[in-house]
């Protein structure tokens, strides 16, 4: 069984501790696989904020909160999807991360300013684009990919665990309420 299966079954039992353990000696055998660094900072920040736990564990948590997060980051700082996901990970807990709304922000600019041509990075383009423009045809094209079959975000979160179900559960539930207001604005210019 692979790394990746061993912490989806640990995550499905709610055996955190066990997961926390299990991904720290993950990242012990290879300190540099960015994949395990991005599951350890979800795995802390799903538990931090979605899940049920031992309160009395929390400043242990949000000390490897800390730690995991700032060590990825002086690894990966330049690379595009540690910064994306990181990003849309630590913006839901980052009192755990100790990052602010502006870290954040930096972190999916840089991401896409490295790769701007990536269709998951081009989500803060659209988010604009949303407020300004919400019937734009590239916006709502952009809302029809996400939720297409062969979706190619979903396609680059396909091996990213819960953190990649999360993060396109997030995607998709954006593209359906553009899809859902332009279909509104469309049908009231229809009967003006």
């Amino acid at each position: 069984m692979n790394w990746k299966e061993k912490l989806k079954k640990l995550e499905f039992a709610k055996n955190w501790d066990a997961a926390i353990e299990f991904m720290q000696g993950a990242i012990r055998e290879d300190p540099n696989n960015i994949d395990k660094y991005l599951f350890i900072n979800y795995l802390l920040m799903n538990l931090s904020v979605e899940e049920e736990y031992d309160k009395s564990k929390q400043k242990y948590y949000k000390t490897l909160a800390k730690w995991y997060f700032d060590e990825a980051y002086s690894k990966f700082y330049e690379n595009p999807e540690f910064l994306h996901l990181t990003a849309k990970t630590a913006v839901m807990s980052e009192w755990f991360f100790g990052i602010t709304d502006d870290d954040y922000r930096r972190m999916l600019e840089k991401a896409h300013d490295i790769e701007p041509q990536n269709p998951l990075y081009q989500e803060s383009y659209f988010y604009d684009l949303e407020s300004k423009n919400p019937e734009s045809d590239e916006l709502i094209s952009y809302a029809k990919m996400i939720l297409s079959v062969n979706s190619p975000i979903k396609k680059q979160l396909s091996n990213k665990g819960a953190l990649g179900e999360y993060i396109m559960e997030l995607q998709q539930g954006w593209a359906q309420d553009v899809l859902k207001v332009a279909d509104r604005l469309k049908r009231q210019k229809n009967q003006n």
